[in-house]
Protein backbone atom coordinates (compact mmCIF):
# COMPACT_ATOMS: atom_id res chain seq x y z
CA UNK A 1 0.00 0.00 0.00
CA UNK A 2 2.59 2.22 0.97
CA UNK A 3 4.78 1.82 -2.80
CA UNK A 4 0.97 2.66 -4.20
CA UNK A 5 0.71 5.70 -2.76
CA UNK A 6 3.88 6.43 -3.24
CA UNK A 7 3.86 5.56 -7.08
CA UNK A 8 0.89 7.72 -7.26
CA UNK A 9 2.60 10.42 -5.35
CA UNK A 10 5.42 10.56 -8.20
CA UNK A 11 3.13 10.82 -11.24
CA UNK A 12 0.92 13.39 -9.53
CA UNK A 13 4.51 15.20 -9.45
CA UNK A 14 5.24 14.49 -12.75
CA UNK A 15 1.83 16.02 -14.64
CA UNK A 16 1.82 19.18 -11.91
CA UNK A 17 5.85 19.69 -12.86
CA UNK A 18 4.78 19.39 -17.06
CA UNK A 19 1.69 21.60 -16.58
CA UNK A 20 3.92 24.14 -14.24
CA UNK A 21 7.02 23.63 -16.98
CA UNK A 22 4.85 24.73 -19.82
CA UNK A 23 3.05 27.79 -17.76
CA UNK A 24 6.13 29.28 -17.34
CA UNK A 25 7.32 29.28 -21.08
CA UNK A 26 6.21 31.75 -24.06
CA UNK A 27 2.71 32.33 -23.91
CA UNK A 28 0.83 29.83 -26.35
CA UNK A 29 0.33 30.52 -29.80
CA UNK A 30 -3.71 30.05 -30.59
CA UNK A 31 -4.71 28.03 -33.54
CA UNK A 32 -8.31 27.67 -32.69
CA UNK A 33 -10.66 28.64 -29.54
CA UNK A 34 -14.54 28.57 -28.64
CA UNK A 35 -16.43 27.51 -25.84
CA UNK A 36 -15.74 24.13 -26.75
CA UNK A 37 -12.97 23.75 -28.14
CA UNK A 38 -9.47 24.95 -28.05
CA UNK A 39 -5.86 24.16 -29.99
CA UNK A 40 -2.93 25.44 -29.05
CA UNK A 41 1.06 25.56 -29.82
CA UNK A 42 2.62 25.24 -26.33
CA UNK A 43 6.17 25.85 -25.86
CA UNK A 44 7.19 22.05 -24.57
CA UNK A 45 10.20 21.62 -22.05
CA UNK A 46 10.73 18.55 -22.96
CA UNK A 47 11.31 18.72 -26.84
CA UNK A 48 14.84 18.35 -25.90
CA UNK A 49 17.30 18.34 -29.58
CA UNK A 50 13.53 19.60 -31.00
CA UNK A 51 10.30 17.78 -32.69
CA UNK A 52 9.92 17.48 -36.22
CA UNK A 53 8.03 20.82 -37.06
CA UNK A 54 7.00 22.28 -38.92
CA UNK A 55 5.09 19.15 -40.42
CA UNK A 56 2.50 18.73 -42.70
CA UNK A 57 0.33 16.00 -42.62
CA UNK A 58 -3.48 16.40 -44.18
CA UNK A 59 -6.63 16.51 -42.19
CA UNK A 60 -7.43 13.34 -43.66
CA UNK A 61 -4.50 11.48 -42.55
CA UNK A 62 -5.14 13.27 -38.96
CA UNK A 63 -8.84 12.06 -38.71
CA UNK A 64 -7.44 8.53 -39.50
CA UNK A 65 -5.32 8.88 -36.41
CA UNK A 66 -8.25 10.60 -34.27
CA UNK A 67 -10.56 7.71 -35.69
CA UNK A 68 -7.97 4.90 -34.23
CA UNK A 69 -7.24 5.93 -30.92
CA UNK A 70 -9.44 4.34 -27.97
CA UNK A 71 -9.49 4.05 -24.17
CA UNK A 72 -9.92 0.46 -21.74
CA UNK A 73 -11.61 1.84 -18.83
CA UNK A 74 -10.06 1.21 -14.96
CA UNK A 75 -13.83 -0.76 -14.51
CA UNK A 76 -12.96 -3.45 -17.21
CA UNK A 77 -9.69 -4.17 -16.55
CA UNK A 78 -7.50 -4.48 -13.67
CA UNK A 79 -4.08 -2.49 -13.65
CA UNK A 80 -2.85 -1.36 -16.60
CA UNK A 81 -0.30 -4.78 -18.68
CA UNK A 82 -0.36 -4.70 -22.15
CA UNK A 83 -3.70 -5.89 -24.07
CA UNK A 84 -2.43 -5.31 -27.65
CA UNK A 85 -5.49 -7.58 -28.81
CA UNK A 86 -7.76 -5.61 -27.15
CA UNK A 87 -9.98 -2.71 -28.54
CA UNK A 88 -12.04 -0.79 -26.33
CA UNK A 89 -14.42 2.78 -26.54
CA UNK A 90 -13.14 4.72 -29.57
CA UNK A 91 -12.47 8.04 -27.49
CA UNK A 92 -13.48 10.48 -31.21
CA UNK A 93 -16.76 10.48 -32.43
CA UNK A 94 -17.35 11.74 -36.00
CA UNK A 95 -18.25 14.72 -35.00
CA UNK A 96 -14.76 15.63 -33.30
CA UNK A 97 -12.90 14.14 -35.53
CA UNK A 98 -14.97 16.21 -37.94
CA UNK A 99 -14.09 19.47 -35.46
CA UNK A 100 -10.48 18.89 -34.46
CA UNK A 101 -8.60 17.11 -37.15
CA UNK A 102 -8.41 20.28 -39.60
CA UNK A 103 -7.18 22.48 -36.80
CA UNK A 104 -4.82 19.72 -35.56
CA UNK A 105 -3.30 19.72 -39.38
CA UNK A 106 -3.51 23.52 -38.98
CA UNK A 107 -1.04 23.30 -36.08
CA UNK A 108 1.43 20.94 -37.06
CA UNK A 109 1.89 23.22 -40.27
CA UNK A 110 2.66 25.73 -37.69
CA UNK A 111 4.68 24.58 -34.99
CA UNK A 112 8.35 25.04 -34.07
CA UNK A 113 10.84 22.31 -32.99
CA UNK A 114 10.03 23.36 -29.18
CA UNK A 115 6.12 23.16 -29.18
CA UNK A 116 3.90 20.53 -28.94
CA UNK A 117 0.17 21.17 -30.20
CA UNK A 118 -2.52 20.73 -27.77
CA UNK A 119 -6.55 20.37 -27.78
CA UNK A 120 -9.06 20.32 -25.44
CA UNK A 121 -12.61 19.44 -26.09
CA UNK A 122 -15.53 20.27 -23.92
CA UNK A 123 -18.73 18.18 -24.64
CA UNK A 124 -21.77 17.66 -22.59
CA UNK A 125 -23.68 14.50 -20.71
CA UNK A 126 -27.54 14.53 -19.73
CA UNK A 127 -26.10 12.64 -16.45
CA UNK A 128 -22.69 13.72 -16.21
CA UNK A 129 -22.53 17.45 -17.09
CA UNK A 130 -19.48 18.96 -18.34
CA UNK A 131 -16.74 16.49 -19.69
CA UNK A 132 -13.61 17.25 -20.62
CA UNK A 133 -11.44 15.55 -23.68
CA UNK A 134 -7.78 16.95 -23.77
CA UNK A 135 -3.99 16.09 -24.82
CA UNK A 136 -1.29 17.19 -26.97
CA UNK A 137 0.86 15.02 -30.00
CA UNK A 138 4.00 16.01 -31.41
CA UNK A 139 5.79 14.58 -34.81
CA UNK A 140 9.43 12.90 -34.34
CA UNK A 141 10.54 11.78 -37.52
CA UNK A 142 8.19 9.48 -38.75
CA UNK A 143 6.36 8.76 -35.57
CA UNK A 144 3.28 10.63 -33.71
CA UNK A 145 3.35 10.80 -30.38
CA UNK A 146 -0.47 11.11 -28.75
CA UNK A 147 -0.76 11.99 -25.15
CA UNK A 148 -4.47 11.30 -23.89
CA UNK A 149 -4.54 13.53 -20.71
CA UNK A 150 -8.73 12.90 -20.46
CA UNK A 151 -11.56 11.43 -22.20
CA UNK A 152 -14.84 12.10 -21.44
CA UNK A 153 -14.00 13.08 -18.16
CA UNK A 154 -15.75 14.81 -15.54
CA UNK A 155 -13.67 17.81 -13.78
CA UNK A 156 -15.54 16.69 -10.24
CA UNK A 157 -13.89 13.24 -11.32
CA UNK A 158 -12.19 11.11 -8.39
CA UNK A 159 -8.49 11.24 -8.58
CA UNK A 160 -7.30 7.56 -6.64
CA UNK A 161 -4.50 10.31 -4.32
CA UNK A 162 -6.95 13.15 -4.07
CA UNK A 163 -10.69 14.38 -4.47
CA UNK A 164 -10.74 17.56 -6.08
CA UNK A 165 -12.41 19.75 -9.37
CA UNK A 166 -9.99 21.03 -11.82
CA UNK A 167 -11.05 22.37 -15.06
CA UNK A 168 -8.76 24.85 -16.59
CA UNK A 169 -7.90 24.44 -20.75
CA UNK A 170 -4.59 25.97 -19.74
CA UNK A 171 -2.87 22.66 -18.52
CA UNK A 172 -4.91 20.28 -21.41
CA UNK A 173 -1.86 17.93 -20.60
CA UNK A 174 -2.81 17.48 -16.58
CA UNK A 175 -4.84 14.34 -16.01
CA UNK A 176 -8.35 14.93 -13.66
CA UNK A 177 -7.83 11.56 -12.98
CA UNK A 178 -4.76 9.55 -13.63
CA UNK A 179 -6.40 6.12 -13.29
CA UNK A 180 -9.23 6.28 -15.23
CA UNK A 181 -8.23 4.56 -18.43
CA UNK A 182 -5.94 3.25 -20.59
CA UNK A 183 -5.28 4.28 -24.02
CA UNK A 184 -4.77 2.05 -27.05
CA UNK A 185 -4.87 2.45 -30.74
CA UNK A 186 -5.70 -0.05 -33.91
CA UNK A 187 -4.38 -0.68 -36.13
CA UNK A 188 -2.27 -2.39 -33.97
CA UNK A 189 0.36 -2.83 -36.75
CA UNK A 190 0.80 0.85 -36.69
CA UNK A 191 0.82 1.09 -32.90
CA UNK A 192 4.83 1.09 -31.60
CA UNK A 193 4.76 -0.04 -27.89
CA UNK A 194 6.43 2.66 -25.50
CA UNK A 195 8.98 -0.08 -24.49
CA UNK A 196 10.84 -0.07 -28.10
CA UNK A 197 10.57 3.68 -28.40
CA UNK A 198 12.44 4.47 -25.20
CA UNK A 199 15.57 2.94 -26.97
CA UNK A 200 15.18 5.74 -29.85
CA UNK A 201 16.12 9.11 -29.98
CA UNK A 202 13.87 11.42 -28.87
CA UNK A 203 11.95 9.64 -26.41
CA UNK A 204 10.61 11.28 -23.16
CA UNK A 205 8.34 10.19 -20.87
CA UNK A 206 5.45 12.96 -20.79
CA UNK A 207 3.83 11.94 -17.87
CA UNK A 208 2.12 8.06 -17.17
CA UNK A 209 2.35 6.47 -20.28
CA UNK A 210 -0.72 4.50 -19.87
CA UNK A 211 -2.03 7.60 -21.56
CA UNK A 212 0.64 7.99 -24.45
CA UNK A 213 0.68 5.77 -27.50
CA UNK A 214 3.42 6.18 -30.42
CA UNK A 215 1.79 5.70 -33.78
CA UNK A 216 4.10 4.62 -37.11
CA UNK A 217 2.60 7.54 -39.79
CA UNK A 218 3.84 5.37 -43.07
CA UNK A 219 2.38 1.95 -41.69
CA UNK A 220 -0.51 3.73 -40.91
CA UNK A 221 -1.22 5.53 -43.93
CA UNK A 222 -0.06 2.38 -46.05
CA UNK A 223 -2.40 0.61 -44.33
CA UNK A 224 -5.70 3.13 -44.41
CA UNK A 225 -9.10 1.64 -45.58
CA UNK A 226 -10.26 4.58 -48.10
CA UNK A 227 -13.87 3.49 -47.06
CA UNK A 228 -13.07 3.61 -43.73
CA UNK A 229 -15.34 7.34 -42.44
CA UNK A 230 -12.76 9.48 -41.74
CA UNK A 231 -14.58 13.44 -42.28
CA UNK A 232 -11.89 15.59 -43.30
CA UNK A 233 -13.82 18.97 -43.13
CA UNK A 234 -15.00 21.31 -40.34
CA UNK A 235 -19.00 20.82 -39.78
Amino acid sequence: MTCQRSSNSILLIIATLLAVGCATGPAPFVIYEDAQTSVWLKFDPESGSGHSHPVSIAPEQIARVLHGVWVVHRNVVTGFGLFSDHEGTPVFSLGLIARLAPYLSEALKKASPKDIVTFYLVTGDPNLGKLVTSGGLFVRQDRLFFILANAHTSPSSVNYESTYEFDDRNQPLLPLAHFKFTVGFSPKEAWIPNAQAKGSGGYERYMDESKMIIIDLPRLLAKANPSSPVPSSRP
